[in-house]
């Protein structure tokens, strides 16, 4: 009978930050700014998206009275941030 370890060894610091790179890059291509990287973590954030079709036809149905919303909108956008994290058996977490 042979026992196995569920636990991996742990991985370098270099192979975490190369695995914590990767991942960056990733979310880097979908337009995503890098805020901070640190030992094993990093956060990204950008802003939350607008959906102009439905307040462009709201605009042109209030005769411009929505445009006052969609104004208010553009400037106060909410901010989606994700922390990633690298823990030692090189597994990615993102909350």
């Amino acid at each position: 009978m042979s026992t196995t370890n569920p636990d991996p060894a742990p991985l370098s610091d270099e192979s975490r930050a190369q695995l914590l790179n990767a991942e960056v890059a990733r979310y880097a291509q979908r337009g995503w700014t890098v805020q901070s990287v640190v030992a094993g973590q990093a956060v990204v954030s950008r802003n939350k998206r607008i959906g102009w079709f439905w307040n462009l036809i709201l605009v042109l149905l209030t005769g411009g009275l929505w445009l006052i919303y969609v104004v208010y909108r553009a400037l106060n956008r909410k901010v989606l941030t994700v922390v990633i994290t690298v823990d030692a058996a090189g597994r990615i977490r993102t909350s």
